[in-house]
């Protein structure tokens, strides 16, 4: 009877934990590629990922830079040096005659760290980096949908050369209310536009 009893209980409260807690859904990650690619819009930059698949190592992935000059199809490595990330950036960006390269998130914990947007210079050099913190307030951090081990926080992010601009497009929900804030960073400096 004292067993019905305490399940009874420990049932009820984990329907009530679930009810009220904000919904998290289970995350399935494959293993990161050993090397990812990521071409500039023009096609003459070139930003290869190699991960080490190990995020127990100082060094678990590097980023190498090839270009390509105009009339040329051999491309020339411009940089290699390791990145910032503990395992692998999610996602890249390369900017036109590759001056700058940005990359977003933490494999396995996207929204999580200080690496959810880093900017690096033509030779691989850090520029900025930035936690999803230090880019929203709290009240748009708690409005970022979630899963289990990340924060789905990017909707779309594009490289406006003429501009010299990355443009973000921060995906926000609460609710059953979608829309999205747009958050503007300076190219040269990685600094982010008020708006």
């Amino acid at each position: 009877m004292r067993f019905r009893h305490v399940f009874c209980i420990v049932t009820l409260f984990t329907l009530m934990m679930s009810v009220l807690s904000p919904s998290a859904h289970a995350d399935s990650w494959r293993p990161p590629k050993p090397t990812v690619t990521y071409e500039s819009a023009a096609l003459d930059a070139r930003f290869i990922v190699t991960s080490s698949g190990r995020s127990d190592t100082l060094f678990a992935c590097s980023g190498t830079m090839y270009l390509k000059e105009t009339g040329n199809s051999d491309w020339t490595k411009a940089w290699s040096k390791p990145l910032q990330n503990r395992l692998s950036p999610v996602h890249a960006l390369v900017a036109n005659g590759g001056w700058r390269v940005v990359t977003f998130d933490n494999y396995y914990s996207v929204g999580y760290g200080d690496e959810v947007v880093v900017f690096y210079d033509e030779k691989g050099e850090l520029i900025k980096k930035y936690s999803l913190e230090s880019l929203l307030s709290e009240t748009e951090l708690k409005q970022v949908p979630r899963s289990v081990s990340s924060r789905w926080w990017r909707s779309k992010a594009t490289i406006e050369e003429s501009l010299g601009l990355l443009k973000v497009e921060v995906a926000q929900r609460q609710n059953q209310q979608r829309w999205s804030k747009l958050i503007l960073f300076n190219l040269l400096d990685g600094e982010m536009i008020p708006r």
